[in-house]
């Protein structure tokens, strides 16, 4: 999957309340798993991974487990 394409899903996809919105229009640093999305929300940093369903979102606050989901295609 491209970033393009990623950033296309994260932008259609009805769950979250505007957070992955929020996320395709951050600035992303390529890892050779997905992407480090640039930034922080409220504390929290995000990862994003290509899956064989989509997406798998992942976000990371300072000594907490992090909050994890999937963005399907």
């Amino acid at each position: 999957m491209t970033e393009g394409e990623a950033r296309d899903l994260l932008r259609r996809w009805p769950g979250g309340g505007g957070l992955e919105d929020w996320i395709a229009n951050r600035r992303w640093q390529a890892t050779p798993d997905g992407w480090n999305v640039t930034g922080e929300l409220q504390g929290r940093r995000f990862k994003i991974e290509v899956i064989a369903e989509g997406l798998r979102v992942s976000g990371y606050a300072a000594g907490g487990a992090p909050a994890v989901w999937t963005v399907t295609i």
